[in-house]
């Protein structure tokens, strides 16, 4: 919005400033940090991978300080600062009322999904992209929670679009989602590129379907597996995917047979895993 366009009420805000937060500062201000959750380091994390990548922008967020110097809103990106040992400039909030530290971060989060639709311009993706997104990044480990920003989802996403894409399709029309499973397809969309697409085709379609091939009691097998056992539970997730990368393994090499008692490492790497 233009300023002429604002209406003929509005008034500057005099309590807001750039400020170009030092490590020596932030410290400074995290002295009286007593209107704050606790400390969480997978957001300290975040925003210190976003710094050190360049990635981080000056926005309307920033800092809220009280009258008396109390800190009310962004501990996290003054213990990043700390963490990186940089100066960035921020937005900074001086003399808020000190009761509106039960107000903040009230709001909505914007997903990761919402992000990746809101940049791809494209309404028709669904939590099943992104969920595979996330269960292919994280490969045998399983676990990914708040591990990524949306900003790195974003660029994830557009750098693993057409595997991403191609196994949602697989199993558009499963509706069983003991099958349909994130894990399972996050397995799949990493063997995406290693695997010939129509390959990778037919072996989901015996997943999701009951066409005979010589290969169908080890898939059957996996079958059972996920079946059986529904909870999805960490330990249940890598196994599940550990079954999964050994089933696709015996299905590339035509063989009937397959060993889960087998140690393995990740059989399917991403691209830049492989550097």
């Amino acid at each position: 919005m233009l300023l002429n366009q604002l209406p003929k009420d509005a008034r500057p805000c005099a309590n807001t400033f750039i400020v170009n937060v030092t490590p020596e500062l932030a410290r400074m201000w995290l002295t009286n940090n007593n209107f704050n959750r606790p400390r969480n380091s997978e957001t300290v994390a975040k925003y210190v991978r976003q710094i050190r990548e360049n990635r981080w922008r000056l926005t309307h967020q920033g800092i809220a300080l009280t009258k008396n110097g109390f800190l009310l809103d962004g501990q996290h990106r003054l213990w990043a600062i700390i963490e990186c040992d940089v100066t960035l400039p921020m937005r900074v909030f001086a003399n808020e009322p000190i009761e509106n530290y039960e107000v903040i971060d009230c709001g909505r989060n914007r997903s990761n999904l919402e992000i990746v639709r809101m940049s791809a311009k494209d309404s028709t993706l669904t939590s099943a992209h992104t969920q595979t997104l996330q269960s292919m990044l994280a490969g045998r480990f399983c676990k990914t929670a708040n591990r990524w920003t949306n900003i790195e989802m974003n660029e994830l996403f557009e750098e693993h679009k057409v595997a991403v894409n191609f196994v949602v399709d697989q199993f558009r029309d499963c509706k069983d989602k003991r099958i349909n499973d994130r894990t399972v397809k996050g397995a799949i969309a990493r063997a995406f590129y290693h695997i010939p697409q129509e390959t990778l085709s037919t072996f989901c379609s015996l997943l999701v379907g009951k066409n005979d091939h010589p290969c169908r009691a080890v898939i059957d097998a996996l079958i059972g597996f996920l079946t059986y056992y529904s909870d999805r539970k960490e330990n249940t997730k890598r196994e599940i995917y550990r079954r999964c990368e050994l089933v696709l393994e015996a299905f590339i090499n035509n063989s009937a047979d397959v060993s889960f008692n087998k140690s393995i490492t990740e059989l399917f790497p991403l691209p830049n895993e492989r550097r």
